[in-house]
């Protein structure tokens, strides 16, 4: 078997027939991450029959003098677990990196390190990668850790929703607040719509605060992937009509609810029922929430009578997979709670298209609420029945240990 510097379109052949794949490794990634200033590098380990045995992209820059720093986005197209091929492609590609002069490739792989529960602990007799960490050390890649938050390139801890389930079940297995927030959401008017690539520049002035990048960021994504059909926007509109028909409707209905309550006490003043006069007292607490919507709703509809974007979610769509990439929010209206109902109706369209995952991105390895910034990140992810997936991080493929150091030297300060 030989290693070979392979045309694009014919790496982008190999995935499509091997169980191992994901967006990063493609060729479109590849012509994106050129537009970041990256070179790219498409390699295949190919036998006397033509058979292909594994594949890799490498996007590569150089970082001292001639030699280079390369990056195999969540590692190589191969079979891991099938020692003599995964051993041969290590031998072959050092060789090559080697000779091409590159200092080190850094890869993180797809392999889960521990199997979780919702609450971060690890399941007994669940998958371990102890043994693959071992075999990897001795082939000469370095393990870089297991951070807790998001300190690697690409988030070593993500929430992944399995949909094995119909649209009614997948519901009922949100939590409770989820399921709350999303019919609030509703009845504050919001619709779900797919945008175009002319609604960049609002999803952008919905992003850019949170994320340091310029707009050319997302148009590139955009651009490429959505050639593909590999890449959705999605779109949250307050619609003010339907924003002020839902709360005069639910007020009304209030009101004539909280006027039996009122008259069922008052014919049986004599005997206190503490059942309806909670309820009394719940329904007078709706009744101002609804009188105040009507309100807001108004006034929304006099200044935007054709309603108003305030949240939006760019997704790529890859072997029948969904994987979220940035979300966006108006901070002025994140108590009508657009992202949970825009997850929701992802999700619903990824059942309805016979999808086997959605991956709703990074959340941290921290599951305690106590000084942590980010326990809110992993509440409103994993309330959707999300899986903690724990990835086994970064590994260094160390060629040239000299330059290594003095360039992760160099970057540490």
């Amino acid at each position: 078997m030989k290693l070979y510097e392979i045309p694009k379109e014919v790496f982008d052949d190999f995935p499509r027939k091997n169980h191992i794949r994901n967006f990063y490794q493609t060729s479109y990634y590849g012509d994106w991450m050129k537009r970041r200033g990256f070179n790219t590098l498409y390699l295949a380990m190919i036998d006397d029959k033509n058979i292909v045995y594994a594949q890799t992209l490498i996007i590569y820059k150089n970082v001292f003098g001639k030699y280079k720093y390369g990056y195999a986005p969540r590692g190589f197209l191969i079979d891991y677990y099938d020692e003599n091929i995964f051993e041969k492609f290590t031998s072959l590609l050092k060789d090559y990196l080697k000779k091409n002069n590159f200092a080190y490739l850094k890869l993180d792989p797809a392999i889960i390190n521990k199997s979780r529960d919702k609450s971060g602990n690890i399941i007994k007799y669940g998958k371990d990668s102890t043994k693959f960490i071992k075999k990897m050390e001795s082939l000469g890649y370095k393990h870089c850790g297991f951070n807790l938050y998001f300190e690697s390139l690409k988030p070593r801890w993500n929430a992944v929703i399995k949909l094995d389930k119909s649209e009614y079940d997948m519901y009922k297995s949100f939590n409770k607040d989820i399921r709350n927030k999303i019919n609030n959401a509703k009845r504050k008017g919001l619709e779900v719509y797919k945008g175009t690539r002319d609604d960049i520049k609002i999803f952008y002035n919905l992003v850019k605060n949170n994320y340091n990048r310029p707009i050319d960021y997302y148009y590139d994504y955009y651009d490429i992937f959505k050639k593909k059909d590999m890449l959705d926007i999605y779109m949250v509109k307050v619609n003010t009509i339907k924003y002020l028909e839902n709360s005069k409707k639910l007020y009304e209905q209030e009101i004539e609810k909280n006027n039996k309550y009122v008259e069922y006490i008052w014919k049986n003043a004599n005997k206190t029922n503490k059942k309806i006069v909670n309820r009394k007292i719940e329904s007078d607490k709706l009744i101002t929430v609804y009188k105040n919507d009507i309100k807001i709703a108004t006034q929304l509809l006099k200044n935007y009578p054709n309603g108003f974007i305030i949240a939006s979610s760019m997704v790529i769509k890859y072997n029948k997979q969904a994987q979220f990439l940035i979300d966006g929010i108006d901070p002025a209206y994140k108590s009508f709670n657009p992202n949970h109902l825009l997850k929701w109706n992802v999700i619903k369209e990824c059942i309805n298209s016979k999808y086997y995952y959605i991956d709703l991105n990074g959340i941290v390895g921290n599951f305690k609420k106590t000084n942590n910034k980010y326990y809110g990140l992993n509440k409103f992810k994993l309330g959707f029945n999300s899986n903690v997936i724990e990835y086994v991080g970064e590994f260094d493929l160390l060629i040239n240990y000299p330059i290594y150091k003095l360039v992760t030297k160099y970057r540490s300060r």
